[in-house]
């Protein structure tokens, strides 16, 4: 993933004497640099980046695009961890340097994009003798790494199956809970000029753990499912101490837990929120929370309170002691409702059962079809007008009822629709969400 745009470029000589070709690893003659045979136009322009290893990528994610190969090269140890955004976390960090690519000046932070090219290292800072090195790889190619996309036919039973696995092994047994949650992960940003962004979800009324820290069922099933997937654990002393937004100091870009890729989804827990003060950077890491829930939105942080805001494309899942969540107002909020008294919520991941492996990867195909599908439902203009109409009967029941509960309908509709790989919202699946959302607040 790349990190840090905002390195310094660099000029080097692209082509020498008697058209012989330059650029790295090749050493230039002492006659390449006599004033009148040097040409201006023999300069070439080398983009500089900072990238990482893709934050919150799966394991199994990780070997289907390479397979893990034996290596003699020692383990390698970050020469700036501040610039990954999961602290502590093992990583690889490399300068990237690309030589007169044209599409260069495309590339953003946290695009994710493959590097082809040949390792080498130079110091950080050529200005201070005592800087340590770094892995430098010049690129001989390069490719934006595509979201995975994946064509499938619907199959009922295969969506039955998946909520009804997730709602076993990490609900409970709770069935609309589990339903719910597929809809939150097959949403993402449909468009930004009339804003329809994934919705955030809690699941409220989640019991706390018998022991803390521990992580839910529910996280270990979630990196089964997604390629993309961060669990946050909160804490007071997380939110105090820990960066979450972007931001420069001294000119180098240093790293927050969200600044991650387009696509992820991150579960966060707030068993761990215990009773203390909330200092200026938990209130703004919260916020910075929110912001990304409201507006799919991320702030960078620059010198002389300047920021600047980023778009992003990320999926947030709360999980709550309370009737709702401690910091966070989200667009949906589930109560958890335990068919399963007596269901360990919080069993380790090798406790788990698991799909067979076919299956397994039948449940990442559809999830990841549906999320490809999110983005391309239509309302026909016959729904549309069975849809408002019913919506006035409503109202006229119902006086509390708003234009942000038929924006919201609308939203749980479309990820309904998608999640049967439907392209238009069908008046049957505005009636199932109806039916969901009034079990959703029924006392």
């Amino acid at each position: 993933m790349i990190q840090d745009t905002s390195l310094e470029n660099e000029v080097y000589l692209a082509k020498l004497g008697n058209n012989r070709c330059g650029g790295w690893g090749i050493q230039p003659s002492q006659s390449d640099y006599v004033s009148d045979v040097f040409d201006s136009d023999h300069l070439g322009n080398a983009t500089i980046v900072w990238a990482v290893s893709v934050p919150g990528e799966s394991p199994w994610r990780t070997n289907e695009i390479s397979q893990p190969v034996p290596t003699s090269f020692p383990a390698h140890t970050p020469s700036q961890p501040h610039k990954f955004p999961i602290p502590g976390a093992p990583h690889i960090g490399v300068r990237v340097k690309m030589y007169d690519h044209p599409d260069t000046e495309n590339l953003r932070t946290t695009d994710v994009v493959t590097f082809v090219g040949i390792l080498s290292s130079e110091p950080l800072s050529i200005e201070d003798e005592s800087s340590p090195d770094a892995p430098v790889l010049h690129v001989v190619c390069y490719q934006l790494t595509p979201a995975s996309v994946t064509r499938a036919d619907f199959n009922p039973n295969l969506r039955k199956d998946l909520v009804e696995w997730m709602s076993h092994e990490a609900l409970g047994g709770d069935d609309d809970a589990a339903e719910w949650l597929l809809l939150q992960l097959t949403s993402k940003v449909h468009t930004r000029a009339i804003p329809l962004l994934p919705p955030s979800l809690t699941i409220s009324q989640f019991p706390q753990p018998f022991s803390s820290p521990m992580l839910p069922t529910l996280s270990h099933v979630l990196s089964e499912l997604l390629p993309q997937y961060l669990s946050i654990p909160l804490s007071l002393d997380l939110l105090n101490t820990t960066l979450f937004l972007p931001e420069s100091k001294d000119e180098d870009l240093h790293s927050g837990y969200l600044q991650l890729p387009l696509g992820t989804t991150i579960l966060f827990t707030e068993c761990g929120i215990q009773e203390g003060k909330l200092l200026e950077r938990g209130v703004s890491n919260i916020h910075a929370i929110q912001d990304v829930m409201d507006s799919q939105t991320l702030l960078y942080i620059f010198p002389f309170s300047s920021t600047f805001p980023f778009n992003t494309d990320i999926s947030v899942i709360v999980v709550s002691e309370g009737r709702k969540s401690t910091f966070f107002q989200t667009g949906i909020n589930v109560p958890l409702r335990c068919s399963n008294t007596s269901a360990d919520l919080y069993k380790q991941k090798e406790e788990i059962s698991l799909p067979p492996p076919e299956k397994l990867t039948a449940y990442r195909s559809y999830v990841a079809a549906c999320k490809a599908a999110s983005e391309k439902v239509q309302v026909s203009t016959e729904t549309s007008k069975h849809i408002r109409e019913d919506f006035v009967r409503q109202r006229q029941q119902d006086r509390s009822m708003t234009a942000e509960d038929l924006v919201h309908l609308m939203k749980v509709a479309r990820l309904l629709a998608a999640s049967q790989l439907q392209q238009e919202v069908t008046i049957d699946a505005w009636e199932r969400t109806k039916e969901l959302e009034r079990r959703r607040n029924a006392p």
